[in-house]
């Protein structure tokens, strides 16, 4: 039995995710704006945000700001999502929240008040100068992809629209709810409310990139394939889903670097990660994307 397949999108969801990449401290470098956008994102707030946001870390607290947001009916603007927020009484969330989580992280009206005021300050001093064709960019995205549901299996349709995320069917995911984002690429940001899922995928290139650079999937594709550990992981996959523990054993390098190199291959699209809820289970060869890659190459190179 499969899952139903959902792609959503407002604007609400980019201010969510912009602040989830600033929080994500360590990630910096990982992340196609890198710690150069951190460090310019920090000089435009005020010295008490800046300060506050540097002693806030990715909490179970911070996971619930993705559950209000997929069952907030105002996702069109960041005020209207804020303004919805902070209008419901305890026991509304509660009542809200419910069907969803079996336990709470705290006390619900402290949690919403600490991070509203985080998310408002933040939709103030940096997100409302985010350049509006960022949303609009991202919107036509999830309008595209919405017109695909329904031509192909969810889990097949969901696994090419993410680049590689492979949510099995079968399991306890009864919805999968997808959402453009820009600030966090080329990482997902995944987050499981029992039968629920919300993933926030990477949209392939940038809504401001020169028409004469190549796109970012094919950039990233091409320098995970430079590397010999990584080509030895990808043919090691071939022969089928494999553990990361199995990765590790084969390629005999520490858990890091494994993790390291198994995110850049991610990241190209190259590997296909097997998801339980919101973690990569196993990792197999998506030997679709191998196959496309000198199409994509020579239709770069070949344009007029």
């Amino acid at each position: 039995m499969s899952y139903e397949l959902e792609v959503a999108f407002g604007p609400a969801n980019e201010l969510l995710n912009s602040l989830h990449t600033y929080l994500c401290k360590k990630f910096y470098k990982k992340t196609d704006l890198g710690s150069e956008w951190a460090r310019q994102t920090e000089q435009k707030l005020s010295k008490t945000l800046a300060s506050t946001l540097a002693e806030t870390e990715i909490s179970a607290e911070w996971k619930l700001m993705y559950l209000f947001l997929y069952l907030c009916p105002h996702k069109e603007s960041a005020e209207r999502f804020l303004a919805w927020l902070e209008g419901m009484t305890a026991g509304e969330m509660y009542e809200l929240l419910a069907p969803h989580m079996s336990s709470f992280p705290g006390e619900l009206g402290a949690i919403r008040d600490r991070w509203l005021h985080l998310l408002s300050e933040w939709n103030r001093q940096y997100f409302t100068s985010v350049d509006p064709k960022l949303p609009e960019w991202l919107s036509e995205d999830a309008v595209r992809r919405r017109t695909q549901i329904g031509t192909l299996p969810p889990d097949t349709l969901a696994e090419q629209i993410t680049n590689g995320l492979y949510f099995e069917p079968g399991g306890e995911c009864e919805k999968l709810v997808l959402s453009p984002q820009y600030h966090f690429q080329p990482a997902n940001i995944i987050y499981t409310f029992g039968s629920l899922t919300v993933c926030q995928y990477a949209v392939d290139g940038s809504y401001d990139d020169p028409a004469d650079e190549p796109s970012r999937r094919l950039y990233r594709q091409l320098r995970s394939l430079s590397e010999k550990s990584r080509l030895r992981i990808l043919r090691y996959l071939n022969a089928g889903p494999r553990s990361f523990t199995e990765i590790v054993r084969y390629i005999g390098i520490s858990k890091g670097i494994t993790h390291d190199h198994i995110f850049n291959l991610r990241s190209a699209g190259l590997l296909r990660a097997h998801m339980s809820g919101d973690s990569a289970v196993a990792y197999s060869l998506r030997k679709e994307a191998i196959g496309g890659l000198q199409e994509s190459l020579m239709g770069y190179l070949l344009a007029d």
